[in-house]
């Protein structure tokens, strides 16, 4: 039985070594799923704006290839604190320390955290970044089909298997990025919790499984 699981798994390389060679590059084409979120800018609590284009979210860029849609949003709360709510739709997701390292950030992984909504609770990656002055807290989550997926190695598996077998799904990268010190993390950390709580309130049931995940 070890023998013929080690043999599936072997093929299944050697397929995917060949459509990765044989295939032309392509750009993602995706689900058009970002399109249809009706994400508010403001909601109790929270004024928000499209900062897409300002974050550097150029999609026409070869570099994003991997990206199908993207929004970004700058929502501000009543105190006057704000954050970067972040969604991608994409084929091929990069490693956010990946990506934080190749623009010059110095990276600290932090303990998963985990947010509450509803009756649901879920867990989400944590990593504080440094760049000169500019430091924040990040989290970030994967869900793929309204599942997340828990570790990056799950993810790369559903992946090549949608993809052998053709199968559409909604694949999402979300991330929360607020300013913050090293001393601000727990702060931070509760407007992480208070934003998803009110943004999930202000969201369809439907769209919020495929945002936060239910399965």
């Amino acid at each position: 039985m070890k023998s013929y699981k080690f043999l599936a798994v072997i093929i299944l390389l050697i397929l995917t070594i060949l459509a990765t060679y044989s295939l032309p590059k392509a750009k993602y084409t995706g689900t058009g799923f970002i399109s249809d979120l009706e994400i508010p800018k403001e909601f109790p609590g929270w004024e928000g704006k499209d900062v897409t284009r300002d974050v550097g979210l150029n999609l026409k860029s070869s570099t994003y290839d991997f990206v199908s849609e993207a929004l970004a949003y700058q929502y501000v709360n009543e105190a006057g604190k704000s954050l970067l709510f972040i969604i991608l739709d994409a084929g091929n997701f990069h490693h956010p320390k990946v990506c934080f390292t190749g623009a010059g950030f110095k990276i600290k992984e932090l303990a998963d955290t985990e947010f509450h909504i509803s009756d649901y609770t879920f867990k989400t990656h944590t990593l504080f970044t440094e760049r000169g002055r500019n430091t924040s807290l990040s989290f970030y989550w994967i869900v793929i089909d309204k599942n997340i997926a828990h570790a990056w190695v799950e993810q790369k598996f559903k992946q090549l298997f949608f993809s052998l077998f053709g199968k559409q799904r909604v694949g999402l990268m979300v991330r929360i990025d607020i300013p913050a010190k090293e001393d601000d993390i727990e702060e931070a950390t509760i407007l992480a919790k208070q934003f998803i709580a009110d943004v999930n309130s202000s969201l369809q049931p439907q769209q919020s499984d495929f945002i936060f995940g239910r399965k």
